[in-house]
């Protein structure tokens, strides 16, 4: 671990790497206030982006600093600092980066189980994540949480027909390996195959942590009726909160470095709102 040129009041910030189950180097960031609450905070990301998640990471990593919370954020597989290679990014890889994280940030702050914050492509994985390791996490928060992996990458895309890839698609992934779901998110055949049966959506009733789930009503990447819809199947404690007007990542449309004080303060409402549902289940 090395020292890290960000500031958190009363507490130490430190660059960190591990790696995952197959040997894969991650890196993240680590926040320790000099006084600890029991359980930390693990940040689990979107696609395409990284630990910072536009800054909107960095400043719940702080909030959760002040609130006496530590937390590990981190770029898992094929994103930001660490290894490996989009086009070869799966579902399950990236569980397995959240369960080596978690154990990682457990074992430098000798951490009880943790509240887990994933968010958009990364909010259905945590949320899969829970199910299978449900001793492992004192609370869960979904920001935006894509949780119908197939239905966001075979099912609403035009290449796609009758679960059958296009010609020409197909010959793209021939060429280069994979599909651009965006400028910065590969689609490779791996995940491409296995996200018809591994549907963290259909995994949801097995939740066993509190959950908050938070989404914008004018969400148009993950639209908020799919946080309505699964919400209800939760059977423990669940709370849905709607940040009416916010598009995704809590932002005004069209407002990706989060200038617009619009933006600056639905996300200082959610950080805050996030931070209270930790201090409520530590």
């Amino acid at each position: 671990m090395s020292d890290s040129s960000e500031q958190v009041q009363d507490s130490k910030v430190t660059t960190t790497e591990f790696r995952s189950l197959d040997g894969l180097r991650l890196r993240g960031t680590l926040v320790v206030p000099s006084a600890s609450r029991p359980n930390a905070a693990v940040l689990v990301h979107g696609g395409g982006v990284t630990r910072e998640e536009g800054g909107f990471f960095t400043r719940l990593a702080s909030r959760l600093a002040s609130a006496g919370i530590a937390s590990l954020r981190f770029d898992f597989r094929a994103h930001g600092e660490s290894e490996g290679r989009q086009e070869d990014l799966t579902l399950a890889g990236v569980v397995n980066d959240i369960r080596s994280a978690v154990a990682h940030v457990r074992d430098v702050t000798g951490s009880g189980p943790v509240h887990v914050i994933g968010t958009s492509f990364g909010g259905g994985i945590s949320a899969f994540f829970a199910t299978r390791y449900p001793e492992q996490v004192q609370s869960l928060v979904l920001l935006n949480p894509l949780l119908n992996y197939k239905n966001r990458f075979v099912d609403d895309k035009p290449y796609w027909a009758n679960e059958q890839i296009s010609e020409e698609a197909s010959r793209e992934l021939a060429e280069k390996g994979f599909v651009a779901h965006s400028p910065s998110f590969k689609l490779g055949r791996p995940l491409l195959n296995e996200v018809f049966y591994l549907r963290p959506h259909e995994e949801i009733e097995k939740i066993a942590a509190p959950t908050l789930v938070v989404h914008g009503t004018r969400d148009t990447f993950i639209p908020v009726e799919s946080s309505r819809k699964y919400i209800q199947e939760i059977k423990v404690e669940a709370k849905l909160l709607e940040i009416e007007g916010a598009q995704h990542g809590f932002a005004v449309h069209d407002d990706p470095e989060y200038r617009d004080p619009q933006s600056q303060e639905w996300q200082a409402f959610v950080i805050q709102s996030v931070t209270d549902w930790a201090l409520q289940h530590s």
